[in-house]
């Protein structure tokens, strides 16, 4: 479904990411991982349209996403970003129709289908209880569930994460990866979330990417990925790698030096 290959992203002359290549299938959850700096945030805003990247390609079913009007593409790819981005003065269910915005029609109101999609949104991420609220007047973590209602909302294949858990108590965290993990299977989305939480991302990813210094250095199930040279190598820090005794995926434990 999401094809990118070899993406080249610079600032100011610095490049963030180099050489970058990666397969993403309808119903997967990738995990993105790797430390502060890496280029996580910079692929997902590369990949949004926020920022234009100086090489490569990226094809969503064999079109060229970057090449895409802004409409067409927010009709593909929702994007839930790390920072809050919500009009404070909106309340919660005027934040999440936003989501609507690439499908209504000249007029701009919302049809009955808008309005059912909004709810289910509300529902699923526990924002229902909100919906009067003014965002300015949410905790962070009442705010990041507000941006995944709004990016569900927007009914895209392609569903885009840059750490969703921030700010998120453990229930939170628990409840929104579940979330997306079941639309990834239920709906087919394709799903790419950044994780600094390695072993959230080993429960809830079938694949991990690890990104270091903007390139990927590991690809693969998080047996393959989360082995204690790799992680050595990329976080310089010593770890030991357990199992998991619910999931028997790979558990991640710092060794005390």
């Amino acid at each position: 479904m999401l094809q990118i290959t070899d993406l080249e992203l610079s600032y100011g002359g610095t490049h963030v990411l180099s050489g970058f290549s990666l397969q993403l299938q309808a119903g997967e959850v990738l995990g993105l991982i790797g430390p502060n700096g890496a280029g996580k945030s910079s692929l997902i805003r590369a990949l949004s349209g926020v920022l234009k990247p100086i090489a490569g390609q990226v094809l969503v079913d064999g079109k060229d996403l970057l090449g895409l009007p802004e409409s067409e593409r927010a009709r593909l790819i929702s994007v839930v970003p790390q920072s809050t981005q919500l009009p404070p003065a909106f309340t919660v269910y005027e934040c999440v129709a936003l989501g609507r915005t690439p499908h209504l029609n000249w007029l701009g109101s919302l049809g009955a289908a808008d309005i059912a999609k909004i709810e289910w949104a509300m529902q699923i991420t526990e924002c229902a209880a909100l919906k009067n609220r003014r965002a300015g007047q949410l905790s962070g973590g009442e705010q990041q569930r507000v941006l995944l209602a709004r990016a569900l909302a927007q009914d895209c294949p392609i569903l885009l994460l840059d750490e969703p858990t921030a700010h998120l108590d453990l229930h939170h965290q628990v409840a929104i990866l579940n979330v997306v993990r079941s639309l990834a299977k239920e709906r087919k989305l394709a799903v790419l979330v950044a994780l600094h939480d390695l072993n959230l991302a080993s429960l809830f990813a079938q694949r991990l990417a690890l990104l270091v210094n903007g390139r990927l250095q590991a690809l693969g199930s998080p047996q393959e990925v989360l082995t204690e040279p790799t992680l050595q190598k990329a976080y310089a820090v010593s770890t030991r790698i357990l199992s998991n005794p619910e999931s028997g995926q790979p558990w991640v434990v710092l060794e005390d030096n």
